[in-house]
């Protein structure tokens, strides 16, 4: 079981390297001069007719990774048009962390911490490196040849994309966050609505049984016969109280959140780095038991164009977490004990023709139990994926791809499985303003030791459009297998998320999202069908005062209700805070 002081001290240990490994490459961060050559994305010559216009232009872009003059379409295989001036959010994945100690964005843990417009993972949105770049010097205006960087989305997530000079790539190679909030947790211990328990039971028990009456024949004292008569007993019984339960109470707790944090970025003609690290912990007051959980999150996106026709991309998270986290695909919607979430991803796209391209993947995913009596859940799966693109159109792109995964469990052998998915697609960019992604297809479940084998349909879908210049509309949406309970089940989960982003001023900015998750368990024994949904909404505002100090409030309210009634529940969460960038 991996510690809290030992995860801080990996995590420690981590930075330390990073910033040197880091330091030695920073010769070649340095941003790429103008006339560089293209290679998925990057600049053309001036007069090819292939440079990125500057944001907001409705010109046709030079989309095509390897120069080909494909106006408004993907700049790399696997990705299209990122909005102007968004960030592009990992599905399901509000806070960026995984942790909940992020902007609180759709999740149920709260936040503490801000995510500043234009300075999220895969923003392109210019600005400065500093929040609304109030007292530091601003990036260069976009000159239309900045190189863009598209990182492969994880499955059911969308690509992230980046420019040179924008957004986060503004921001200075190293930056260091502090942050303090303070709160109120009214459900610590996500206690059902239906607490009222069971009242007490009086039984009646047999205490002595009842006997009929009798008859006997003796011989008298002269040596007769007589016959006796024993009357009969009538039967006793006696009391007995069997106490109800009072049900699990519902406590609330204030509480204080401090979280510190380190982010890495930088980008070189043929290459991006970005890595953030977060740690932190919760100090309930008047919790009973444990009265602190930590958190840690790890990330980092690697890039890499091999060759104008072929590039690599790499990326990765892990995250220590104690409270539900609806955005992870992979873990409970009801809180359990501390756990460690990994995941990574590996993509080479290849571009055969200007419009035929082809992205190979390896996705990791795994879970890690803290508690010894939970850890027959630890897994792993790997999932291995060929998707081939055809661009149709300038907006229109059609996806095939096939994906072949296998779980196996560290304590409960009879739970390995593998699945194979067959899909279609395709990738809409119907304006500057508006991407969307839609996966269908089905998906086959076989348990390696039992041979059970189930089918169910599969989907995924994505959506970004910039409503006005200021507002911004995400949603996220998957349907498919999850890990069930035990081998015996089936478990079909749909997961959706939506949010919007809006900017009152340069100052002031203000977030609301929402996810859902309702997720079906099918017995193969008893036939029975268990239904749980879980609604977990959330909205923020932030407010910057000046280039280092940031105030935030949030509240969330989480609602969990299904076929048993006994285990639905409510729970609202309240936090205000401030932020330090050193």
């Amino acid at each position: 079981m991996i510690s809290p002081r030992h995860g801080c001290a990996l995590i420690a240990a981590a930075s330390c390297v990073l910033s040197s490994a880091v330091a030695q490459n920073a010769t070649e961060a340095d941003a790429p001069k103008e006339g560089a050559s293209s290679a998925f994305g990057s600049p053309q010559p001036p007069g090819t007719g292939t440079a990125t216009p500057p944001p907001g232009s409705s010109a046709p872009r030079g989309s095509s990774a390897f120069g080909a003059p494909t106006p408004e379409t993907p700049s790399v295989p696997g990705a299209g048009p990122a909005l102007p001036g968004t960030t592009t959010p990992d599905a399901f994945r509000g806070n960026g962390t995984g942790t909940g100690t992020g902007t609180g964005f759709g999740t149920g843990t709260g936040t503490g911490s801000r995510l500043r417009p234009g300075t999220g993972p895969g923003s392109n949105a210019p600005g400065a490196a500093s929040a609304f770049g109030e007292g530091v010097e601003k990036p260069k205006p976009p000159t239309g040849t900045e190189p863009t960087y598209t990182i492969p989305g994880a499955y059911g997530k969308p690509s992230q994309q980046f420019t040179a000079g924008e957004g986060r790539l503004a921001r200075p190679r190293f930056r260091y966050t502090g942050t303090v909030s303070f709160g109120y947790d009214d459900n610590v211990f996500q206690a059902p609505s239906n607490n009222e328990g069971s009242p007490d039971v009086v039984v009646q028990v047999l205490d002595r049984p009842a006997t009929s009456a009798r008859e006997e024949v003796g011989i008298g004292p002269n040596g007769e016969t007589t016959t006796v008569t024993i009357p009969g007993t009538a039967a006793t019984t006696r009391k007995i109280v069997i106490p109800g339960s009072a049900g699990q109470k519902r406590i609330g707790s204030f509480l204080t959140r401090g979280n510190v944090g380190l982010d890495v970025q930088f980008a070189s003609r043929k290459t991006l780095f970005t890595f953030d690290l977060r740690t932190g912990a919760d100090w309930y007051w008047d919790r009973p038991g444990k009265d602190v959980d930590y958190t840690g999150s790890l990330s980092l996106l690697y890039l890499r164009r091999l060759t104008p026709r072929l590039q690599f991309t790499a990326s990765g998270t892990a995250s220590y977490q104690t409270q539900p986290d609806l955005t992870q695909v992979n873990t409970s919607t009801r809180q359990t004990g501390p756990l460690l979430n990994l995941s990574s991803k590996l993509d080479l796209s290849y571009r055969i023709t200007p419009r035929l391209s082809t992205v190979g993947s390896i996705n990791y995913g795994g879970l890690r139990y803290q508690e010894a009596t939970e850890q027959l859940g630890d897994y792993d799966t790997f999932t291995f994926g060929e998707e081939v693109r055809y661009l149709f159109s300038p907006r229109f792109t059609f996806l095939g791809e096939v994906r072949y995964s296998t779980t196996s469990y560290t304590g409960a052998r009879d739970r390995d499985s593998h699945t194979l998915f067959g899909l279609l697609g395709t990738e809409l960019a119907l304006s500057r303003l508006f991407t969307a992604t839609v996966r269908i297809g089905v998906a086959q479940r076989t348990f390696d030791e039992s041979g059970i084998s189930a089918t169910s349909p599969y989907g995924e879908a994505t959506l970004a459009y910039r409503l006005a210049k200021a507002t911004v509309i995400q949603f996220n949406g998957r349907f498919g297998f999850e890990e069930p309970p035990d081998a015996q089940s089936k478990l079909v989960s749909l997961r959706v998320g939506l949010s919007l982003s809006q900017s009152f001023s340069p100052r002031l900015r203000g977030t609301l999202g929402s996810n859902v998750v309702r997720q079906t368990t099918t017995s193969d024994v008893t036939d029975i069908e268990t239904v749980t949904n879980t609604v977990d909404s959330t909205i923020g505002f932030e407010y910057t005062l000046d280039r280092r100090w940031t105030l935030n409030a949030n509240y969330s309210y989480v609602r969990e209700f299904g076929s048993n009634s006994a285990r639905d529940y409510y729970r609202n969460r309240i936090f205000v805070g401030a932020e330090y960038d050193f």
